[in-house]
């Protein structure tokens, strides 16, 4: 098939046109350069890396046919497009000429191990060597070289012969150094799996892959975490005793954090730049190790259940390698199955309890042990009463107040704070000397306004006679005040009972206002004792609960009576928090006073004496330890 180039008139718009700009090399004088024989073979016996060998091959290739570009080819599901894992050269056609025909053209190439040649419509101008590389089924691939028409097709189909043949060479060999290294890593593989089965724990199973791993591939660090529940750091290569509290193993966890949300490997710094931004904290761990690189390949069962995570560290180059890759792809299952396995070997709490009793159970020593165990168990169980223990006070249950009945002063007081009064018993006594004067001045001035008022009315001054009277009367009523505080100048108990308090310690010519408190008087038949419930107590405590109360110096009269009232709120006494019951005593024999104190026992609900010792100590945990 013939086309005109894309530089002549009446070319199709829909052509496909190369990109990429290719500068043809200027040939210069120099010294005669080998021939393709000896290019090759020392491309393919140099030890160059696979990506660094394809590299060069194709440049050979298209500088031996005189080409423009060259680029390899591979299948997928009958579709042949641009292998992106494979070096490019030059002009490379862009991706709308991979299209239905190009597949067909190129499964055809495929049929003759021959280097072919041929003119695609879409490429104007431009002749095409293929190349077979690869004619397996499952991956076949194909070298294809551009180049214009003018150049010499036999020369270049003897030349791209050679190098293909020095291409089958070395894929040949690398196929033979594949199998080898497939064969060294399976029995890795096996031998590691094999002494990850002898441990007996999660943890010394998870040490030994950590170790086995690390001494076996080219890292500078191995770490290895399981998830139970959310993932867990198990082990670092040669470390014994893990600090999981540390800032180097929340780096490593991390990492493994990251790799089980990602559920694929993970590579910092990654091949493709755009991928590092989703690898943070692969870069702060490689930042915290001050390492090149760091890797992590998620441990996935047969089943697809993430068992654990591996992450390890080294140079870049290492870890970059293909290979390094395919091992650790290859051995993640097998380790995940061997640490699972591990898991489900180790005893759980029943089974050792077990094992530890039946190896008691077999001297009189362990016999006594576990039977003193088992009692002390039993004993746990058993329901006793539960109590709280708590302070008390004495309070009356009501109070009175004596207070001053008009102003004046104190002669003098009767009583102290802590005397006992009777109803109608003198407290203090008022001053009534100028009480009496001016009771004396205002009689004489009503005499003297009756008289005035009489001379008023002889004389027939009904006005004078009216405001007399009035006069009159206004100094009765004044008169009347008097007599009446004279008659109140002794301030008396109204109840039977205990001065409180006192503003008054006998005291003389002190100063009172109407309405002041001068004692406060409590009855001590019946007492209210009031109960100090601690707040982390009160939850234990119902009203009708009994309660036996022995007051401080009278321990041997046990008082026994039952919660009446809690009050709903709490308050502070002696720098606690406490909720405040109420007892009522009779007090008959009056030996209980206000302000006396004690001590409380309150039989609550039945509990186990288990629940009764350590569910204060369990609660502060659980309070203060809000991860438990």
């Amino acid at each position: 098939m013939t086309t005109s180039l894309p530089n002549e008139p009446g070319v199709s718009t829909s052509r496909v046109a190369l990109h990429k700009k290719y500068t043809k090399p200027v040939n210069k004088s120099g010294p005669p350069q080998p021939d393709v024989d000896q290019q090759a073979l020392a491309i393919v016996s140099s030890g160059l890396s696979e990506i660094e060998t394809f590299v060069r091959m194709l440049q050979l290739s298209v500088s031996s046919a005189a080409g423009i570009g060259g680029f390899y080819a591979t299948r997928t599901e009958e579709h042949w497009h641009l292998t992106k894992t494979r070096p490019t050269i030059g002009k490379i056609p862009s991706p709308t000429f991979f299209d239905e025909n190009f597949s067909q053209q190129c499964n055809s190439f495929l049929k003759s191990p021959q280097i072919q040649t041929c003119t695609c419509e879409s490429l104007e101008g431009v002749l095409m060597f293929a190349v077979p590389v690869s004619n397996t089924d499952d991956a076949p691939e194909l070298m294809l070289v551009l180049a214009t028409k003018q150049a010499p097709i036999v020369s270049a189909t003897q030349q791209l012969t050679k190098i293909s043949g020095a291409l089958r060479l070395w894929m040949n060999a690398s196929e033979a150094r594949e199998s080898d290294w497939q064969v060294q890593s399976l029995a890795s593989i096996i031998a590691m799996v094999s002494q990850i089965e002898t441990q007996t724990t999660v943890k010394s199973a998870a040490e030994e892959t950590a170790n086995l791993l690390a001494n076996h591939l080219p890292v500078t660090g191995a770490a290895i975490g399981m998830v139970d529940g959310r993932m867990r750091l198990k082990a670092i290569s040669g470390i014994g005793k893990l600090d999981t509290g540390s800032k180097t193993s929340r780096s490593w966890l991390n990492a493994m954090v990251e790799s089980e949300t990602r559920k694929e490997p993970g590579l910092f710094p990654a091949i493709d730049e755009e991928n590092n931004f989703l690898l943070q904290a692969h870069r702060q761990l490689s930042s915290s190790l001050q390492t090149e690189a760091v890797f992590s390949q998620p441990l996935v069962a047969d089943d697809e259940t993430v068992v654990g995570a591996l992450v390890f560290s080294g140079e870049a180059k290492d870890l970059q390698s293909e290979q390094f890759y395919r091992f650790t792809s290859a051995a993640a299952p097998a380790i995940a199955s061997a640490l699972r396995s591990a898991r489900q070997r180790q005893k759980g709490p029943l089974s050792r309890s077990v094992s530890w009793l039946t190896t008691k159970l077999k001297s009189i020593p362990g016999i006594l042990t576990v039977a003193a165990m088992v009692c002390f168990v039993l004993l746990m169980f058993l329901p006793i009463t539960y109590r709280v223990r708590c302070n008390a006070i004495t309070e009356p249950v009501s109070r009175r107040f004596a207070v001053a009945p008009f102003d004046g002063q104190i002669v003098e007081g009767h009583v102290d704070p802590g005397d006992f009064v009777t109803a109608g018993q003198v407290l203090a006594e008022m001053d009534g000397r100028t009480i009496r004067w001016e009771l004396f001045g205002i009689s004489a001035e009503r005499e003297q306004s009756i008289q005035s008022r009489k001379m008023e009315l002889s004389e027939r001054n009904v006005t004078k006679a009216i405001l007399a009277e009035l006069e009159t009367d206004r100094l009765q009523s004044k008169e009347e005040v008097l007599r009446h505080k004279q008659e109140h100048l002794l301030v008396r108990s109204q109840i039977d009972g205990i001065v409180l308090s006192g503003t008054l310690e006998r005291a003389e010519a002190a100063s009172v206002e109407t309405g002041q408190t001068l004692f406060e008087i409590g009855p001590v038949k019946p007492m209210r004792i009031e109960i100090e419930i601690p707040a982390n107590e009160i939850a234990q405590t119902k009203t009708g609960f009994p309660a036996s109360i022995w007051i401080d110096g009278q321990e041997d009269n046990v008082i026994e009576g039952e919660i009446m009232k809690i009050r709903p709120r709490s308050t502070t006494r002696n720098a606690q928090n406490v909720f405040i019951a109420e007892i009522e005593f009779p007090n008959e024999d009056e030996r209980l006073r206000p302000g006396m104190k004690g001590t409380v026992r309150i039989d609550c609900e039945k509990r186990s004496l288990g629940w009764s010792l350590f569910h204060k100590p369990v609660n502060w945990v659980k309070a203060n330890f809000s991860y438990f």
